[in-house]
């Protein structure tokens, strides 16, 4: 089974990696875990919850990834059973500080003491910790791309920013997804913990408050993102719109400009006797200086209505 269990000062942390049925009957004869709470755990649950049971907690909290190959921000799920003397957490293995310290305290004796030196609280805070500090990293990743993004618009590559536009907007309404209830899910983590005489948060409150820290400056910073981004967006569409009202401003007055001599080549070209010039030996001459004086004319119009 993907089980692995760590036991120090009579705190227990079992770590179940991609459950499947076998790992999902032993945690329900162990622990008397909910049924429904055992669902939740090998089914997608797209949002961060927590629910109170009578012996313990069961919370799911979602954290960002981020995929390269696609450059997509997705979720991945975190579940965690909290008792007063142990914790269960259940992932898919695609959080690295979740694995880390799960290994560093199996494979170091110094490490267990720390991280279960006081309290099963502690060692929630630990862990939460951990993967909350490992967002801050993707969110200077956004900030960059913005900024890559505001010196390519003004660099004149508006068409190909539109994409790029595209992507990090996606990213960060991805990203603001799965944030979106992570204060509050936290907020109630801690009164739980406070009203439950089984935990000892007393000391432990100024934790879980730099806990809840961390999402407000998540929510704050995803917020100037978003704003950002739009902004951006609006700037190159309004950028792309005016190169597109130049083209087809010039093609106008070039248009507008050979209207007439097209005119006066096709009167001069209809099949009869009468036309001016025809016989004189000059005449192409003389009719490339008219088109020419015409060119001009309308060339000075259009510059003195200011619309070239």
């Amino acid at each position: 089974m993907n089980i692995h269990e760590i036991k120090a000062n009579k705190l227990r942390w079992i770590n179940v990696n991609n459950p499947a049925q076998e790992e999902i009957d032993y945690l329900r004869d162990e622990f008397d875990f909910h049924p429904l709470a055992l669902e939740d755990c090998v089914t997608p649950t797209h949002r961060s919850k927590i629910d109170e049971y009578k012996k313990y907690y069961f919370m799911v909290l979602l954290f960002p990834i981020y995929d390269r190959k696609t450059r997509e921000i997705r979720p991945a799920e975190v579940h965690l059973f909290i008792g007063k003397d142990f914790l269960v957490t259940i992932h898919n293995n695609e959080l690295p500080p979740l694995v880390d310290i799960f290994r560093i305290c199996q494979n170091s004796q110094e490490s267990r003491a720390s991280y279960f030196e006081e309290s099963i609280e502690m060692l929630i805070y630990a862990v939460l910790e951990k993967l909350l500090v490992y967002i801050y990293p993707m969110l200077d990743h956004l900030s960059l791309d913005i900024d890559k993004s505001e010196k390519e618009i003004f660099s004149g590559n508006e068409k190909k920013m539109v994409e790029e536009i595209l992507i990090i907007r996606r990213n960060i309404t991805d990203f603001r997804k799965i944030m979106q209830v992570h204060k509050k899910t936290l907020q109630k983590l801690t009164s739980w913990l406070q009203a439950n005489d089984n935990f000892s948060m007393t000391k432990n409150d100024l934790y879980y408050s730099n806990l809840i820290d961390h999402t407000k400056e998540f929510w704050d910073a995803l917020g100037s993102y978003k704003e950002a981004i739009e902004a951006l967006q609006e700037t190159n569409e309004s950028l792309i719109s005016h190169r597109i009202n130049d083209i087809m401003k010039a093609l106008t007055v070039i248009s507008l400009t050979m209207l007439p001599v097209t005119v006066i080549a096709s009167i001069f070209g209809m099949n009869t006797d009468s036309l001016p010039f025809k016989d004189n030996p000059y005449g192409f001459w003389i009719l490339i200086g008219i088109n020419s004086i015409v060119i001009i004319l309308i060339t000075i119009f259009f510059k003195k209505k200011r619309w070239v």
